[in-house]
Formats: C-alpha cells, sequence, structure tokens
C-alpha cells in the first residue's frame, strides 16, 4: 500500500504518523529531502518505506501489509529552524 503526500509550498521536513483507532498519534518517522528518513522506535525502512524527491512530496509505502497495519496514516509538512542558543538554563534577574 502506498499513500502520497503533497504539500502546497516546498518545505523542508516531512512527517509521517500512524494513528491505531482509539490511540494516539504515532510519528513514524521524518523525511527530509535528498536523505534517507529517521525512523522512530519501533518502526523501520523495511515496513515502512519512505521516499522524498523534492520539497513538495513524500511517499509512504507499507510492505507486507497485514491486518494489523489496519491504522490511519497522516503526513504533515513543515520547516523547522533551531536557533543557535538552545540552552534551557534561565538567569534569574538580580533581587
Amino acid at each position: 500500500m502506498t499513500i502520497q503526500c503533497q504539500a502546497d509550498i516546498q518545505v523542508s521536513l516531512m512527517f509521517w504518523y500512524q494513528q491505531v483507532p482509539g490511540q494516539s498519534l504515532v510519528l513514524i518517522a521524518t523525511a527530509n529531502q535528498g536523505s534517507e528518513a529517521t525512523y522512530e522506535s519501533g518502526f523501520s525502512k523495511d515496513k515502512f518505506l519512505i521516499s522524498r524527491p523534492n520539497l513538495t512530496f513524500s511517499t509512504l509505502t507499507v510492505i507486507n501489509i497485514l491486518p494489523e497495519d489496519s491504522s490511519f496514516y497522516y503526513c504533515c509538512a513543515g520547516d523547522t529552524v533551531l536557533g543557535t542558543d538552545q540552552s534551557t538554563e534561565q538567569e534569574l534577574p538580580p533581587t
């Protein structure tokens, strides 16, 4: 089974999620154009093959589909830019 995802604009990242009925969304993988998808724990390209040929398109192929693969599958697209200061420390003002 292959699902296609088309974004209206060019985006850096596309995310694929699985939702088993009655449960929360679970991230399968993050797809960055031009490189291999980054899979979350419990998911692999052997079962969930993700392609990202350009900045507006991605596909998810579920290989050797089984009854337990029955789920909702979602694609989300977006740009995530990390700032240069990733510190979690906070300085308190003088008292």
